[in-house]
């Protein structure tokens, strides 16, 4: 994935949205794959990431090329 892309997810994720889905912890790792493997669409992904949860262990283990 290029870092054009991840900084769109960052972006994605830090925006200030009220919790619609929850991801349960049993599935971050499937997820977070299908996420950085294009398989999620964007206005998926801005859901997912509303539980705040989830995108901070998505952009710890996932995006850490990104500062």
């Amino acid at each position: 994935m290029t870092i054009k892309k991840d900084r769109t997810i960052i972006t994605i994720g830090e925006n200030k949205q009220k919790m619609t889905r929850k991801v349960d912890t049993y599935e971050y790792e499937s997820l977070a794959e299908c996420i950085k493997t294009d398989q999620v669409p964007a206005s998926e992904i801005a859901e997912i990431f509303t539980d705040k949860k989830f995108y901070k262990y998505y952009k710890k283990n996932w995006l850490w090329y990104i500062t």
